[in-house]
């Protein structure tokens, strides 16, 4: 078994908070991709707060895959 340990097994995660237009940027392995891509709310620190998930939008470019999530 192997485990997951360079950088292209992990995603860039963007959380915005829209009311107040903070972002936080995280790295995510595949197991926390999956459990964010299936909640409803997430807790994120920087916010210091439990947030309903809104939106979340993929995207492509630098050869960098990204996932922004948006929480209100």
């Amino acid at each position: 078994m192997e485990v997951a340990a360079n950088q292209a097994d992990r995603i860039c995660v963007v959380f915005v908070f829209q009311k107040t237009e903070q972002i936080e940027e995280v790295q995510l392995n595949s197991a926390q991709l999956t459990a964010l891509l299936h909640a409803k709310q997430v807790w994120v620190e920087a916010f210091s707060s439990n947030l309903v998930v809104e939106n979340s939008v993929w995207s492509y470019g630098n050869n960098k895959v990204t996932l922004q999530v948006y929480l209100k």
